[in-house]
């Protein structure tokens, strides 16, 4: 299995006018496609500052990340994050005034993709992710938390990138939708080849992963690979 990401000795420092705080400690680890990981940790703990550098949303200040071998610093993070790496978040983060297909058409139109192909694509998508056609033209609004969820997945599979980095995914959902969604991020990991990194505290989450980083004090640690 080929690493994608590849985190060597990556540090991370937030500034203010007053104090710096370390949020991330010399952090080496790789994540390879096919496989689910895990990265838990008490909130402060540091992960949400690293799933966002590996969202390519800032760069390490010490340290290097490699994607397919390339340092991130030198990569275009905006085409990064357009094109092959995507975030699922805890509160959905949907488009209200769009409807459920237009949701997951919308990365594909930055992309400029023809708008039929995009409306097939997203249909493909919405029903790998187990959605009804009689929800395409619905509303976000209109539809469970639960579905809203795995929307949010379709549309992050729409970009077309091998890389779903989840913060919290299951935070607002019930047991049973949780389950629905663990299942479906591991279905995609271990039979459409993504890496799938979550950030979570859930333990029935973690369990249900590949690989279990934790995480304290900014100090990563393998809990189980």
């Amino acid at each position: 299995m080929s690493k994608i990401i590849e985190a060597e000795k990556v540090s991370y420092i937030y500034q203010t006018k007053y104090q710096k705080t370390k949020a991330l400690s010399e952090v080496s680890c790789s994540f390879e496609r096919g496989k689910v990981y895990a990265i838990t940790g008490k909130s402060g703990s540091g992960k949400s500052t690293f799933l966002s550098l590996l969202a390519g949303l800032d760069v390490p200040a010490e340290g290097t990340l490699y994607v397919d071998g390339e340092d991130m610093k030198e990569m275009d993070r905006d085409a990064y994050r357009m094109n092959r790496a995507s975030v699922i978040y805890q509160a959905f983060h949907l488009f209200p005034l769009l409807t459920v297909q237009e949701n997951v058409m919308f990365p594909m139109e930055l992309q400029h993709v023809p708008q039929k192909e995009a409306e097939a694509r997203a249909k493909e998508h919405l029903a790998k992710v187990g959605l009804p056609d009689t929800l395409y033209k619905k509303m976000p609004n209109m539809i469970s938390g639960g579905e809203q969820q795995r929307v949010a997945i379709a549309r992050a599979m729409a970009s077309g990138g091998e890389i779903l980095l989840a913060d919290e995914p299951t935070g607002n959902l019930d047991s049973q939708n949780e389950r629905v969604i663990v299942d479906l991020l591991c279905k995609l990991a271990h039979e459409e080849n993504y890496a799938v990194i979550i950030v979570t505290h859930n333990e029935a989450v973690a369990a249900a992963a590949d690989v279990v980083y934790g995480m304290s004090d900014g100090a990563l640690t393998v809990v189980r690979e």
